[in-house]
C-alpha cells in the first residue's frame, strides 16, 4: 500500500466502520500486511485463450451473452419519448446488439439520495457489478479500495480502452488516472473534467459600442464602465432602472465556474475563495480564511454601497430571477464561464451584442483563474464482476456513437436526441462523460478560423458536434435571420465558440491550481456549519449589514469550529502524496 492510501486509511478510520458489515475485513488485512490475495480467473472470464484475445479489445463481441447490473444517478428532467426508458432504450439495444452485453440497471436514485443509497449498499454488500460514483464523493471511492471492493482496471485499460477514450485521457497528462492509482493499480475511470471553465466578465457589448467604451482590464476599468451604463442607460431602461453587476442571490462568491459569482475580483487580490491552497513551504489554508479575501469582500462591499451591484441581488433567490435581470436586458455585466452568454438577451433585443473580457486583471496585468479538480464523476467495477472489461467496452462504444465515429449508430441514435431526450437518461453510465481537457479552446481555435476564413482545418480529434458548433456560429456571424428557429442555437454558438473560447489561453491567463479538490473524513460533519457560516459572513459583509473587521472574527470561529480539524485532515494527505 503507497504512503497516500496509509494516511488516508487513517483519515478515514471512522468512516470505515460504515464498511465493516460489508465482509471485507480479512481482504484489507490481507491488503494492509502485504499478505497474498487468492488469485482469481482470467479477466474475460473465459479460459479460452483464442477468444480472451477478441474479447480483451477494445469493442470485441461475447460469443456468449454478458450481462452486467449498474447504479445510476437519476435524471431529473430526462425528457423521455415513448418507447424509450433508463432501463430499456436504443443504446442499450446497440450494446446488446454489438457487444453481446445485457445492460441492466440495478438501482437508480436522484443526486440528493444517490449517495445514501450507495452507502446502504457497500454496508450491506450488495452492490451492483458497475457502480457509478459522484465527483463530490472521492473519499468513497478510496474507502472502496481500501476495502478491497473494487476490480483492478489496469489490464482491462490497457487492452480494452479505445481510442477516443485513451486520446482523452492522454490529453490530461495522467492527472486525471493519477487520484484514481494506488500502488500501481488502476481501480476507476473518470469523466472528463475538462478545463477552461472559470468565469469570464460578460459585457453587453452593443452598450459599449454606444457609449464608446473600450474593454476594461482594472478593476476601476470595470466600476467606470458600471458607472456608465447605469448613468447613461444605453439600454433605454429609463432612469434608475438599468442595474449593475448581476450576483448571485446566495453565492455570490462560490468557486470555480459559478455563473453570477464575482470570484474574478476576488482572484484579481489574490484570493481564492472555497478552495483549499498552499504557500510556498507547502502548508495548506482555505482560501476564504486567508487576507486577501478580506480585500476581495472590502471591494464588492464598496462597490455595492456605490450601486455597482445589483442592490437588489438578495431578493433574487428564485430559480432563473438572475438570468430574467440579463434577459431583460436591465443588467449589462455579470460573471460566467465561456457558455454564459445568455441567449434570451437575443430572443428578446436581435439587435443585441455579447463581449467577454478577461478582466479583472491583478497588478502584474495577469488574469488569474483556478483549474477544474483532477477527476470528474468515477465509475467503477465490483471485484465480484466476472467482466470487469465490459465497462470499458460499454463507455466505447457510447461515445464512439455519440462523437459520430461511429456513422451507422449515430445516424440511428440522432433522431432520439433530436426530440430532446438526454444523453443522460439513455447511456447506461449517465452524467458520465468523455472530451479533451483543452476541447474548449481548441474548438474556439478551429470556429475562429470557420468565421474569419470560411475555411474548417479540422482534424482527428473534431468531431461532428464541433463541425456543427463551429457552424452555427459561422452563420451568425454572417447574419442569421433572427426569426430562424436555430438563430438563439446560433447566437449561443457564436458568442461561447467563437467569442468566449478564444480568450481562454492568452498571453493575460494565469491558471492557478489548488493543492486539493476533494472532501476529508470530517468533512461530512463539519462543512455544513462551516459553509453556512461562510455564505452568511459574505452576504452580511457585501451588503454592509456586517462591518468588514467581521472578517477576522469569521475566521477565529472557523478554525474553531472544525476549521482547523478539516486543515489537518487536507495537510496529513497533501503530506501522504509526497
Amino acid at each position: 500500500m503507497n504512503k497516500m492510501l496509509k494516511k488516508m486509511v487513517a483519515l478515514l478510520a471512522a468512516g470505515s466502520v460504515l464498511l465493516a458489515g460489508c465482509g471485507q475485513k480479512d481482504a484489507t488485512e490481507r491488503n494492509i500486511l502485504g499478505e497474498p490475495e487468492a488469485s482469481g480467473g482470467s479477466v474475460s472470464g473465459t479460459e479460452n485463450p483464442e477468444e480472451a484475445d477478441t474479447v480483451l479489445t477494445p469493442l470485441g463481441k461475447y460469443e456468449e451473452p454478458v450481462t452486467v447490473s449498474i447504479s445510476k444517478v437519476m435524471i431529473t428532467n430526462p425528457h423521455l419519448i415513448e418507447g424509450q426508458s433508463p432501463e430499456d432504450n436504443i443504446m442499450l439495444d446497440w450494446i446488446r446488439d454489438e457487444l453481446n452485453i445485457n445492460v441492466e440497471i440495478a438501482w437508480q436514485a436522484e443526486s440528493s439520495e444517490y449517495n445514501n443509497k450507495l452507502s446502504l449498499n457497500m454496508a450491506s454488500g450488495n452492490l451492483p457489478d458497475i457502480i457509478y460514483i459522484p465527483a463530490a464523493n472521492y473519499l468513497t471511492f478510496c474507502q472502496m479500495v481500501e476495502n478491497d471492493m473494487l476490480a483492478d482496471l489496469s489490464e482491462v485499460y490497457e487492452k480494452c480502452a479505445g481510442d477516443y477514450l485513451r486520446a482523452t485521457y492522454d490529453s490530461f497528462d495522467g492527472r486525471n488516472l493519477d487520484p484514481l492509482t494506488f500502488d500501481g493499480k488502476l481501480y476507476g475511470v473518470t469523466s472528463a473534467n475538462i478545463g477552461y471553465g472559470h468565469n469570464l466578465l460578460w459585457l453587453r457589448a452593443d452598450w459599449m459600442e454606444k457609449l464608446n467604451l473600450d474593454p476594461p482590464k482594472t478593476l476601476d476599468d470595470l466600476k467606470y464602465i458600471l458607472k456608465e451604463f447605469m448613468e447613461k442607460d444605453p439600454g433605454e431602461n429609463g432612469e434608475g432602472n438599468t442595474l449593475g453587476l448581476a450576483l448571485n442571490a446566495t453565492e455570490p462568491v462560490n468557486g470555480y465556474g459559478s455563473k453570477f459569482s464575482a470570484d474574478p475580483i476576488f482572484h484579481s487580490v489574490g484570493a481564492y475563495p472555497k478552495q483549499w491552497m498552499s504557500d510556498e513551504s507547502g502548508k495548506v489554508y482555505y482560501g476564504s480564511t486567508a487576507p486577501e479575501m478580506k480585500e476581495g469582500l472590502a471591494i464588492l462591499r464598496s462597490m455595492y454601497e456605490e450601486g455597482l451591484i445589483d442592490k437588489q441581488f438578495l431578493t433574487r433567490v428564485g430559480a432563473g430571477e438572475t438570468d430574467a435581470i440579463v434577459d431583460a436586458g436591465l443588467a449589462g455585466a455579470w460573471f460566467a464561464p465561456w457558455w454564459g452568454g445568455n441567449v434570451d438577451i437575443y430572443s428578446n433585443n436581435p439587435e443585441a451584442r455579447l463581449m467577454p473580457v478577461n478582466a479583472p486583471l491583478d497588478e502584474n496585468g495577469e488574469y488569474n483563474h483556478l483549474t477544474p479538480a483532477p477527476t470528474g464523476d468515477i465509475i467503477v467495477v465490483n471485484k465480484n464482476c466476472k467482466n470487469p472489461e465490459a465497462l470499458l467496452k460499454i463507455i466505447n462504444l457510447e461515445y464512439d456513437i455519440y462523437r459520430g465515429i461511429n456513422k451507422e449508430g449515430m445516424e440511428a441514435v440522432k433522431p432520439v436526441f433530436d426530440q430532446g431526450v438526454s444523453r443522460e437518461a439513455l447511456f447506461p453510465t449517465g452524467g458520465f462523460n468523455l472530451d479533451y481537457y483543452d476541447v474548449v479552446p481548441e474548438l474556439g481555435r478551429l470556429t475562429k478560423e470557420l468565421v474569419e476564413t470560411g475555411v474548417m482545418n479540422d482534424n482527428e480529434r473534431t468531431t461532428d458536434y464541433d463541425r456543427w458548433k463551429a457552424e452555427g456560429a459561422r452563420r451568425f456571424a454572417d447574419g442569421v435571420d433572427p426569426s430562424d428557429e436555430n438563430a438563439k442555437n446560433n447566437f449561443s454558438d457564436y458568442n461561447g465558440r467563437y467569442l468566449g473560447s478564444n480568450i481562454l489561453d492568452t498571453p493575460e491567463n494565469h491558471p492557478v491550481t489548488p493543492a486539493y479538490s476533494y472532501t476529508t473524513e470530517s468533512s461530512v460533519s463539519l462543512k455544513p456549519t462551516l459553509d453556512k457560516m461562510e455564505q452568511q459572513m459574505c452576504l452580511q459583509i457585501i451588503i454592509g449589514e456586517k462591518d468588514i473587521d467581521y472578517f477576522d472574527e469569521f475566521v477565529d470561529q472557523w478554525y474553531k469550529l472544525g476549521g482547523q480539524t478539516l486543515t489537518d485532515e487536507v495537510q496529513a494527505i497533501i503530506d501522504a502524496r509526497k
